[in-house]
């Protein structure tokens, strides 16, 4: 399977949409338990520092200046906490992968969190075997217990389906991210079936895309970014979608609070 190049598109346009909602659905989960269960099929990194000139600038770029009066919204909240600075250093701005916001937002609530992730780049696999040897040693000295992540390096399709197959019917809320990097023509293919599969098995699926590339079923409740609604550049992609996939008891609430979320959001940058 090709490798794929996660540091080049952090922070960027895409990443803001999908991460927003991310943060959004498990919030919404944690709403009504005290445990997570977290899986991602392509996770990169730990996290990112944005240096210019890069992608981001024209996504989490052009809200930067604005992230103290978004901290109303968990993802902003993050970001502000991990970036107590208004201005970057040197070395940029800190950006956290997918996991590691979960991570970040589970802590904050005082959620217990176990998390399993895929990636097949090894500089990922590397990056991922550090943070989490790190993230061990902080918990012994601390004597607390961290979130629980177990890193895979392997494709993240075939991995998971065992995985959910094994995990049907989840004791606490559990939320999948499939976030493929669309360099191979099966990518979207095997995610629809594993998003269908781990819906089934009762996770609530969040599956990224980008709207120029395809346009996914109207059955799974597409959520669309269209960039220039929240004065984003993303470059030759026009916007950005996430197609929700929930148990039939969540499927309505959970959409309609994002949706809701969402509309917030637009509304506040189109003040500033």
């Amino acid at each position: 399977m090709p490798l794929y190049d996660h540091a080049i598109h952090a922070g960027n346009a895409g990443d803001l949409w999908k991460h927003f909602l991310l943060n959004e659905a498990a919030d919404w989960l944690l709403q009504g338990s005290s445990s997570l269960i977290y899986a991602e099929s392509h996770c990169g990194y730990p996290h990112y520092l944005l240096r210019a000139p890069g992608e981001w600038q024209g996504g989490i770029g052009r809200i930067w200046p604005h992230l103290p009066r978004l901290k109303v919204f968990p993802y902003f909240e993050i970001l502000s906490e991990l970036n107590p600075s208004p201005h970057p250093g040197l070395d940029g701005l800190l950006y956290p992968g997918s996991t590691r916001q979960i991570c970040e937002l589970a802590t904050s609530r005082s959620a217990n969190l176990k998390a399993e992730i895929w990636d097949n780049h090894p500089d990922v696999a590397a990056s991922w075997q550090d943070y989490l040897s790190m993230h061990s040693s902080i918990s012994r000295r601390l004597a607390e217990r961290l979130p629980e992540i177990r890193f895979y390096c392997s494709d993240g399709f075939s991995g998971l389906l065992s995985h959910i197959n094994r995990n049907a019917s989840p004791p606490h809320p559990a939320l999948l991210l499939i976030d493929p990097p669309y360099i191979d023509s099966k990518d979207a293919i095997l995610s629809e079936m594993l998003l269908q599969n781990a819906r089934e098995k009762g996770w609530t699926v969040l599956w990224w895309y980008m709207t120029d590339l395809m346009t996914a079923p109207s059955s799974m409740d597409p959520l669309i970014l269209d960039f220039s609604w929240a004065d984003l550049d993303g470059g030759r992609w026009s916007g950005a979608g996430v197609a929700l996939a929930a148990p039939e008891d969540s499927q309505f609430s959970l959409r309609d609070h994002l949706r809701q979320r969402g509309h917030e959001l637009i509304r506040m940058l189109k003040w500033y």
